[in-house]
């Protein structure tokens, strides 16, 4: 496996780079495992991207219908709805996923499906509510991640996301924490790269936002020692810069 980052000196100036708040992700993380949790909530896990100066797709975690309905609205439609509950990674598996809502009766609709279904599929899952965010339909979904390897340590990966990740396994790993340079490298080296310049009549997306990801989520999984793995999957990469669509944070037991 390829290292990202030759030296200490590299190390430094890229973290100086980035500018993450460190100080706010240990707070938060070790609020979590005070509380005995292992797998971090959605409105947890945003407020670590965003001190890490990571884009998610506008959203948040409410607690009733009457809270999912303003949410849909202060948002604006069309809007997705996942089940919020440490005990659920992969919430479409079990249907705790509703997307492209463009009205209310459809949210009230999916508010009561979503539950009902992971209620009947995972019983003994501790729902804490659900989430509700804007659905973005434009864009490449590609995946980023952080993990400790038992071999290598702290280690990124890049590939082409969403449903094919498993199927393709169109993915890049690399070493962490990662250069730019080395982040750049990493995205031309999937065979789906050229989805992401332009292909079947689209715009290039945004190359350089999305090498920074990468390299954000390495110096997470490097600097933090309590988190052991990060999973935005999917991603949209877009012209704009890309956003993460959904998010898994573990922590260490």
């Amino acid at each position: 496996m390829k290292s990202g980052v030759r030296s200490k000196d590299e190390k430094e100036a890229m973290e100086q780079h980035l500018d993450i708040d460190l100080e706010r992700i240990e707070e938060i993380v070790q609020k979590a495992k005070d509380q005995g949790s292992s797998q971090l909530l959605e409105s947890e896990a945003r407020k670590i991207l965003d001190s890490a100066g990571i884009s998610m797709a506008e959203g948040k975690v409410v607690r009733s219908l009457e809270g999912c309905l303003e949410a849909a609205e202060e948002i604006g439609y069309p809007i997705v709805l996942k089940i919020v509950s440490e005990d659920i990674v992969h919430k479409m598996d079990i249907g705790g996923i509703a997307l492209d809502l463009t009205d209310s009766g459809e949210v009230e609709d999916a508010y009561q499906a979503v539950q009902s279904r992971v209620k009947d599929r995972k019983p003994d899952a501790n729902i804490k509510g659900v989430s509700v965010a804007e659905m973005i339909e434009s864009g490449e979904e590609v995946v980023v991640g952080g993990m400790i390897d038992p071999t290598f340590g702290p280690v990124v990966m890049f590939g082409l996301g969403g449903i094919y990740v498993e199927i393709f396994e169109d993915v890049e790993f690399r070493i962490a924490p990662i250069s730019l340079d080395e982040s750049h490298r990493m995205i031309t080296e999937i065979d789906s790269f050229p989805l992401l310049t332009g292909a079947r009549g689209q715009k290039c997306k945004d190359l350089d936002a999305l090498a920074e990801m990468i390299s954000r989520v390495g110096a997470l999984i490097y600097n933090i020692e309590d988190i052991t793995d990060i999973d935005l999957n999917p991603v949209a990469a877009l012209e704009d810069g890309p956003k993460a669509l959904d998010v898994s944070i573990t922590l260490k037991k």
